[in-house]
């Protein structure tokens, strides 16, 4: 079972690591692996602490036996520029929904504090995985470069997903 919670700063390593891990998995054969080393590369930082405790949330997966809550997932919305960012998966749960709960979750969130649209730059891994959840098609996405703080560039998509009001799953009788 996959339940989302508020990160702390506790949690800034797993989420290093499974950004790291999402990184050398999913963007290997999309991008240089020299690039890939530079993207990863280094320690856990304090900066990237704080923001997790400030501004990530979290993927729980939960295991009866033993009873064991392992974070697999994580997601930040950047409300005052109405972007997603920071969406990974660890490569051990990739392909099994947790990258849609978390992706749910946050359109919920931007719709509730009154964002129409939400952006997200896309590397070229995902954008399958983005167009399959309703961002980006004609008009809704464009080619571009991230350019990181690390010094590298990046081709990447930048995508686009007008939010709406989902509907209520009814409980089949």
């Amino acid at each position: 079972m996959i339940t989302i919670r508020k990160a702390t700063k506790a949690d800034a390593q797993a989420c290093w690591d499974i950004r790291n891990a999402a990184i050398n998995k999913g963007c290997a054969g999309f991008y240089d692996a020299g690039d890939l080393i530079i993207w990863t590369e280094g320690e856990l930082t304090e900066q990237f602490s704080r923001i997790v405790d400030a501004h990530f949330y979290v993927a729980e997966q939960s295991n009866d036996e033993p009873p064991l809550k392992i974070v697999v997932g994580m997601v930040m919305l950047d409300e005052p520029y109405a972007q997603l960012e920071a969406l990974f998966v660890s490569p051990d749960t990739m392909g099994l929904g947790v990258g849609k709960v978390l992706l749910q979750f946050i359109e919920t969130m931007a719709f509730n504090q009154g964002i129409a649209q939400l952006r997200l730059e896309s590397t070229l891994n995902a954008v399958d995985f983005y167009r399959h959840c309703g961002f980006g098609g004609e008009g809704l996405e464009e080619e571009s470069i991230y350019c990181s703080p690390r010094g590298i560039a990046l081709e990447c998509m930048v995508m686009y997903k007008n939010l709406v009001r989902r509907k209520p799953v009814q409980n089949a009788d």
